[in-house]
């Protein structure tokens, strides 16, 4: 179990590492979107490359992230937030703005890809079923996604024991993330 345990790190590490220093994924080559609920990882997958990017998706219930092949249909920088009756000015001008600094909607009305205003909130099941990403990581999506591309949201079953790691792993990524600050 420990060598296993070592294993699934060092590959979280690798794929970190990956998302960074691998040649990136441009608008002109993505094609597809791929939120995996699991691993709280969306891929921006293109022609002979992947771009990886930390998430956190829905809690249970009505709250859950719907699985599901959507597109994109919306996009906007600098998004109001409409919450509970209350709207909230773009998130440079107030950090109550969950939405962050980016917004994909995407054809399932009310649910899109965007950035937050809790970066420690990432890789956990904490939203009200949208996809939150680190601003600084919205930012690089929102760039490199046209309108009108698939998005399939899955969930890919992870061996039991392993949902501690992962979840530490991206405490991690977040720190880094916060400590980077906007790109």
């Amino acid at each position: 179990m420990r060598n296993f345990r070592g294993f699934i790190v060092t590959m979280l590490i690798v794929a970190w590492f990956g998302a960074w220093y691998t040649t990136p994924a441009t608008a002109a080559s993505v094609s597809e979107i791929v939120v995996d609920k699991s691993f709280h990882v969306t891929l921006l997958r293109g022609t002979g490359d992947t771009t990886a990017f930390p998430d956190a998706t829905g809690t249970t219930g009505e709250n859950s992230t719907p699985i599901g092949t959507y597109k994109v249909t919306a996009k906007q920088a600098d998004p109001y937030w409409h919450w509970e009756g209350k709207v909230y000015p773009p998130y440079l001008r107030d950090q109550n703005n969950g939405l962050g600094i980016r917004w994909i909607g995407i054809s399932l009305p009310s649910y899109g890809l965007h950035g937050t205003n809790d970066p420690f909130s990432v890789g956990k099941d904490v939203s009200h079923g949208c996809v939150r990403h680190q601003n600084a990581d919205i930012s690089r999506v929102f760039a490199m996604v046209p309108s009108g591309i698939p998005v399939k949201i899955v969930e890919t079953p992870v061996p039991q024991g392993t949902e501690a790691m992962v979840t530490d792993f991206f405490e991690l990524y977040d720190l880094a993330a916060v400590l980077r600050g906007p790109r």
